[in-house]
């Protein structure tokens, strides 16, 4: 008989990974690799004004995070900093880096980085907004 349990979330992550690392090898026959993480933060005087984190993962990196102080935009640090991600993605020999944002947020600063919008999610992460996905395709000639 089938039972069901709740169980702490980094345990069942761990086992659900194990599941689908095996199953990704025998349908592909590509093995997993393990994710590489990325954080980057600025500092003036001591005071925290921003950062970026990102993940690399296959050929793709993620950039899961990215704000400056309101204080600070508008001045490049934001461009400073994504760009360091996509030097992060470079160094792991990705091919595509990706991102999402809010449509109150930064879509606009993420095209004019040569991103572009793959789907979008109205309603989310709550009623009246819209998630962006966005994407750019990395080259390696550089």
């Amino acid at each position: 008989m089938i039972e069901f349990e709740k169980l702490a979330i980094e345990t069942n992550e761990k086992k659900l990974i194990s599941l689908l690392d095996a199953h990704q090898i025998e349908v592909t026959g590509v093995a997993q690799h393990k994710p590489t993480d990325f954080s980057l933060v600025a500092y003036e005087a001591g005071a925290y004004i921003g950062g970026v984190t990102a993940t690399n993962w296959m050929n793709t990196t993620h950039v899961s995070l990215l704000a400056v102080d309101k204080n600070y935009r508008k001045h490049g640090l934001g461009s400073k900093l994504l760009l360091q991600a996509e030097q992060f993605a470079q160094e792991q020999k990705a091919e595509i880096i990706t991102i999402s944002t809010q449509d109150y947020q930064a879509k606009d600063f993420y095209e004019k980085h040569g991103y572009t919008v793959f789907g979008q999610l109205a309603d989310s992460p709550f009623k009246g907004t819209t998630k962006y996905y966005l994407e750019k395709r990395l080259n390696h000639d550089k």
